[in-house]
């Protein structure tokens, strides 16, 4: 390129380059040929060449070291040049030999040239040594990756040569090859900078074929004297994933990086530069803040409004993670972070901190009201532990709402499903699977071992039931009697209500008090929704539900642990049953008395039985979860539009060590 240059006045878009490689499978017979339309190795160059250190292209970057890699990766070396000397043209070619005491060993030189046309061609044969023969690309795509990476800077802008390089027959030019990637004109901008000085951007927006085996989709270019000499993934610290221009989406960005600070730190062989890479991490991330703010501004700004939203969204699924305004919290995580696990992952450490300091402030302030001397300022300081504890606890709880409002849609999805399947051949699935929504389905829930029976949605049944872990789902009555029982399985049978009623131990819920006799029971009868027949004697609800009643009444209900738990001849049952009321239903309820909304049918037990039998339809239980749900966020005051909470201690970004990586 840079013969091209001197022969044509410092440009070299008019000259050529032809590359031919051949044999690339056999390191032993693998050939390289680069031929160029350059000024030629005349005696200034020629002698140049000979000197083993020279700074002859020092002011363009050379270190005049180059060749001797050749001389590293290949046995046989052969140059071949015309050009110019008073008026004629002359030729000379020489072999480049590992020597230890003549490298140039000339064949002949300043003899008369076939044609006027000046240019050099230099043929490598055969790569050296094993190391060289295991990493060279064999694979045509992998050989044109490499090239195009190393030269992108010069194919981007297109100021340099046509290349054209022949693999085995398989023509590819350049830089059309990569030209035909961009869309759009180039995008130019420069920027001082306190500590890397003057630095100069030409973005290009590109299809995303032009980010083909490289990291990543968006690339910076750090150049050096016009050359690439290192190519990193910036797509961390863009944040937008896909570019969109001249009316084409899923574009990338590339982005060629140049300045005096990085052409005087490359190292001989203008392979890397001589800078720590904490140092070119703050120059990308310096650079890409340009290109943000300078080259892309609509779409980033695009970008921020729609990663603003993905976080409202996210705090709305997950109530904890809003313990600040939106703006601060977006500030704590990278740039890129537009998901739950992102927004999460960045915010986890500040969420632990904060409850630290918040237990820290309250065990202060717990061991200052142990001292003789109460501090002048306790009301004030009492007053903010108050509004902390409730921040807290008002998060918390908004997380338990949004989790039960995931229940109910889902409960409300299963049960039209089942609705409009309206009997079809595996119906039972979609029963049973209603049923285990709510309760586990065969199981008891104080039998420890049954880890499954620990994970239930019986607040949609009754908020009492939230954490009651003494019931039965689906089990026969003689496996949960200590004595008689038949094989009928009520669908769930609850004995531990409320601890409010006396039948827990306060400090072990999940035990029963087996001192007293159990005085109120419930018992849950769930019935497929839209069902319409209930023609057979064993439909009728109130004679099975007495079934049931009987087997338990002055019985013992035996617990895990083999304690006998009697349930008392005054117990009051609390029996419901969850139904569509429709066909013959509504023809058996019809003399019973309607509930409080009209929808529903209720009926008190008669004889030896003390309570009461309600038919609850299926969406006014579900109505009547929304509801108290729905409460619950109102009374807490949980919102998207809650206070301010206190400002917290200035903090810096985070640092996204991994950015570029």
């Amino acid at each position: 390129m840079f013969a091209i240059e001197d022969r044509l006045g410092g440009k070299a878009s008019g000259g050529r380059i032809d590359i031919r490689v051949t044999n690339r499978s056999d390191p032993e017979r693998i050939e390289v040929v680069v031929s160029d339309s350059g000024i030629g190795l005349d005696s200034k160059r020629y002698d140049a060449f000979c000197e083993i250190d020279t700074d002859f292209k020092r002011s363009r970057g050379g270190k005049g070291v180059g060749r001797l890699f050749w001389l590293d990766a290949f046995s046989t070396i052969r140059v071949e040049s015309t050009y110019h000397r008073d008026g004629a043209s002359l030729q000379r070619a020489f072999d480049f030999l590992l020597n230890n005491r003549e490298q140039v060993m000339p064949r002949f030189e300043d003899v008369e040239a076939a044609s006027a046309d000046c240019g050099t061609t230099i043929t490598f044969k055969g790569l050296r040594t094993k190391e060289y023969a295991d990493t060279f690309p064999r694979r045509s795509d992998t050989f044109l990756r490499y090239f195009s990476a190393h030269f992108i800077a010069d194919f981007l802008v297109g100021s340099g040569p046509t290349i054209f390089i022949d693999l085995d027959g398989e023509l590819t030019e350049y830089p059309k090859a990569v030209a035909e990637l961009t869309v759009g004109n180039p995008l130019e901008t420069t920027f001082d900078h306190s500590e890397f000085g003057t630095l100069k951007i030409v973005g290009f927006t590109c299809l995303a074929e032009a980010s083909t085996g490289l990291e990543g989709r968006h690339q910076l270019h750090l150049l050096a004297n016009d050359r690439t000499v290192e190519t990193r993934k910036v797509d961390n610290l863009l944040g937008v994933e896909n570019l969109e221009r001249n009316g084409q989406s899923d574009l990338v960005f590339h982005g060629c990086v140049s300045g005096e600070y990085l052409d005087l730190r490359v190292n001989e062989g203008r392979t890397a530069f001589n800078l720590p890479e904490r140092t070119l991490k703050d120059i990308s991330r310096a650079c890409m803040e340009i290109v943000k703010e300078r080259l892309l501004p609509d779409q980033v700004a695009k970008f921020v409004k729609d990663r603003h939203q993905s976080y409202v969204s996210f705090v709305e699924r997950y109530p904890t993670f809003g313990f600040d305004a939106d703006e601060l919290q977006l500030r704590r995580v990278p740039f890129h972070a537009t998901s739950a696990e992102d927004f999460a992952s960045g915010l986890i450490k500040y969420q632990i901190r904060r409850e630290e300091t918040r237990q820290s402030s309250l065990q202060a302030l717990i061991d200052a009201l142990d001292l003789d001397q109460v501090p002048i300022n306790l009301e004030a300081t009492v007053e903010s532990a108050a509004k902390e504890i409730q921040a807290s606890e008002q998060l918390a709880l908004a997380q338990h709402v949004v989790r039960r409002k995931l229940s109910l849609e889902l409960l409300d999805r299963l049960i039209k499903r089942i609705r409009a399947r309206d009997g079809k051949e595996d119906d039972y699935h979609l029963e049973s699977t209603l049923h285990a929504f709510i309760v586990p389905m065969r199981v008891r829930g104080d039998d420890g071992a049954e880890l499954k029976s620990r994970a239930h949605d019986l607040w949609v049944v009754d908020e009492r039931l939230a954490f009651t872990r003494a019931f039965s789902s689906d089990k026969r009555l003689d496996a949960i009697l200590a004595e008689g029982g038949t094989r009928d399985r009520p669908d769930l049978l609850v004995w531990d209500l409320a601890y409010g009623l006396g039948v827990t131990d306060a400090d072990n819920p999940d035990s029963v008090d087996v001192s007293e006799p159990l005085r109120t029971v419930m018992v849950v009868e769930f019935k497929k929704p839209g069902r319409t027949v209930y023609a057979k004697a064993e439909d009728n609800i109130e004679q099975q539900i007495t079934k049931y009643l009987a087997q338990l009444k002055g019985g013992e209900i035996e617990s895990f642990d083999r304690a006998r738990v009697r349930v008392a001849d005054d117990c009051i049952f609390y029996c419901y049953v969850v139904a569509d009321i429709r066909g013959d239903l509504e023809q058996q309820l019809s003399s019973w008395e309607t509930t409080s909304n009209g929808q529903g049918r209720i009926r008190q037990l008669r004889g030896f039985y003390r309570g009461q039998i309600e038919v609850i339809q299926w969406q006014d239980l579900i109505n009547d979860a929304w509801l108290r749900n729905r409460a619950t966020l109102h009374a807490a005051g949980l919102s998207r539009n809650r206070p301010t909470p206190l400002k917290p201690k200035a903090e810096p970004p985070p640092s996204d060590d991994d950015a570029e990586d």
